[in-house]
């Protein structure tokens, strides 16, 4: 009767605090969760209907204002069931040895009911965690137990009956795999009739829900894991902790390399595709952290060619070139090769110093040509004398003897300048006068 007059006056305090905004739930945050203590139950047996108070071993540290109580255990969250909500320490009466008693504010059965299962089996953990009303700043934790024997009856005390279980965690495929990989964990629990189920961790975080084990074995495929290395284990639950001990895996080391770069944009040779000019590969690819470049002729490699732009020769003249870009990362390489292009003729060559035409302008005299200069230079020559103008039949080389056809005319010299794979010029020189 005593406990029951003190819950009541608690759900009124708590209330009335909740009401006036006094009591909030903390954010989530970095906190110190540590065991300070533990907790005596009272009564130390009792039923489903049974109003249970616990009394901590000592008080919270200085800094705590508040506390908060979790039950965890066969048919609550993994994460736990608020069973005492955030409150003010101050409501809760000091208890002999330094600690303070918590009454819970509902009963077992209550709690389970919230929770929507019906049946209490084995063991369930209440942690009382000391902290400020605000925030997510924490000072320590009591902890106890209670273990149902049934449907009804508990005890605070573990049943002499708990059989030692072991947990082994596999992963396939074997470490290392690339970023985004389907990773396969299987936890094995022995022996296989101890029901229940398996937590799957990455260090500390969950990784998914928890699953549950049937025949021995519980699994879980994930494409979350991270780039870097990972300490991956599995945690037994058993569903009947009166009969069998939870248990955890050693970790397991695994490793996730970034994924080797990935083509976004083909590639391809850009620019104009013609002797004496420079063209660019061209190609775009994501996780790449650098790049190697290579020019194919006519599907061959072109020694030292190894820049993203290359100036096209005559050597490439009506061949097909093609470039290979080869991205890298810490993982691998990505080779995208670019489509073939025909090299087209390249521009006219172009004359820097006009021809000149030497020797004795008169009839009878042999006048020579001069061709003048060329870029690129020419390798041959044509030749076109002309008077006043207009092709003289038959004068196509390097020297020209006047006639009496010419006399009193003005004479010149049309040069073509050739080179393979260029485009002919064309100049002419200063026309000289015939006596």
């Amino acid at each position: 009767m005593k406990i029951t007059t003190m819950r009541r006056r608690l759900s009124f305090v708590l209330a009335s605090a909740i009401a006036a905004g006094g009591i909030a739930v903390a954010a989530a945050g970095t906190a110190r969760a540590e065991v300070i203590g533990s907790m005596e139950v009272a009564p130390a047996t009792g039923t489903d209907l049974s109003g249970i108070s616990m009394t901590t071993s000592a008080p919270c540290p200085e800094e705590a204002t508040n506390l908060i109580v979790k039950v965890r255990g066969a048919g609550f969250p993994a994460e736990g069931q608020n069973v005492v909500g955030n409150s003010d320490i101050a409501i809760y009466p000091a208890a002999p040895g330094g600690g303070f008693s918590v009454p819970l504010m509902q009963t077992m059965r209550d709690y389970a009911k919230d929770a929507g299962f019906d049946e209490l089996k084995g063991r369930y953990d209440f942690t009382l965690t000391c902290r400020k009303a605000f925030g997510a700043d924490t000072y320590g934790d009591f902890t106890t137990a209670i273990w149902f024997t049934s449907n009804t009856a508990y005890q605070s005390t573990p049943p002499p009956t708990q059989a030692a279980t072991t947990t082994t965690l596999a992963a396939t495929p074997a470490s290392p795999v690339v970023q985004g990989t389907a990773v396969k964990l299987t936890a094995t629990v022995a022996p296989a009739a101890a029901g229940g189920s398996v937590r799957f961790l990455d260090g500390a975080t969950a990784i998914g829900s928890p699953v549950t084990v049937s025949n021995g074995t519980a699994s879980l495929t994930t494409t979350a894991l991270g780039v870097g290395t990972h300490a991956l284990t599995a945690a037994f639950t058993p569903a009947d902790a009166a009969a069998y001990k939870p248990s955890a895996s050693a970790a397991l080391p695994y490793t996730v390399k970034v994924k080797p770069p990935v083509v976004v944009t083909a590639a391809k040779v850009t620019g104009t595709v013609k002797v004496a000019s420079k063209v660019t590969c061209s190609a775009t690819f994501s996780g790449a952290t650098s790049y190697a470049y290579a020019w194919l002729r006519d599907n061959k490699v072109v020694s030292g060619a190894t820049a993203k732009t290359r100036g096209l020769t005559s050597t490439d003249y009506k061949h097909k070139v093609s470039c290979r870009v080869t991205a890298k990362n810490s993982t691998g390489s990505t080779a995208a090769t670019s489509p073939a292009v025909t090299v087209g003729v390249g521009p006219a060559l172009k004359n820097t110093k006009l021809p000149t035409i030497s020797g004795t302008a008169k009839v009878g005299k042999r006048l020579t040509a001069k061709a003048g200069s060329w870029s690129p230079s020419a390798t041959s020559y044509g030749y076109e004398w002309r008077r006043d103008g207009k092709v003289i039949r038959g004068a196509t080389h390097s020297t020209y003897t006047l006639t009496k056809a010419d006399r009193g005319h003005r004479v010149a010299l049309r040069i073509t300048a050739k080179r393979s794979a260029y485009t002919n010029g064309g100049a002419t020189s200063k026309s000289v006068k015939v006596g």
